[in-house]
């Protein structure tokens, strides 16, 4: 899949791989409109259906071409922000300190966005470039398992440092087994 820029070469239609590696991993994918004002040339909206439900749009920039992003906004639940609001600005801080830390960890090539800050957080942005040379199936459903991971963790410390249960679910059967 080499990448042959805007010099009139034509070039792999990347966004349909996309598309059929996403279904072949039982993604549900949903091409998106792109507004006017966005300087996109495509977006898929993908959603994630175990182990949990979460959304992602992967999407192609139109001034650079070389790349896709893929990306996840988290809205902080409303419980979690009553919980917070009820801390010290130094507990909040600590505590979104401590996620963000976890992200970067977890995925150092992430650009991860606390808004509108770390005291007084309403969501969080995480982005992931994946260049055209580096554009695999392995490389995007890498990706998507680390946004999938990392939505996990923001909600697990939530839960935790905010002594937050989460609503029990019917227990599933553990005497059978598949992927």
């Amino acid at each position: 899949m080499k990448y042959k820029g805007p010099t009139g070469v034509r070039r792999v239609d990347f966004r349909e791989k996309i598309i059929a590696w996403l279904v072949d991993e039982d993604h549900e994918v949903k091409v998106e409109p792109v507004p006017k004002e966005a300087p996109l040339e495509w977006v898929l909206k993908v959603t994630v259906k175990a182990p949990f439900k979460v959304n992602l749009l992967i999407q192609q920039p139109e001034t650079k071409k070389d790349r896709i992003v893929v990306s996840m906004g988290i809205a902080i639940a409303d419980a979690h922000k009553k919980a917070l609001g009820k801390l010290s600005l130094t507990a909040r801080t600590e505590i979104m300190t401590e996620i963000y830390r976890s992200l970067v960890t977890m995925c150092p090539d992430c650009i991860i966005i606390i808004q509108p800050n770390l005291s007084d957080p309403q969501g969080i942005a995480i982005n992931r470039i994946i260049y055209h040379e580096s554009l695999t199936r392995e490389a995007v459903a890498s990706t998507i398992r680390v946004m999938a991971n990392s939505f996990a963790v923001i909600v697990s410390i939530l839960n935790a440092k905010l002594g937050i249960t989460p609503e029990r679910r019917p227990e599933r059967r553990t005497d059978v087994g598949f992927m």
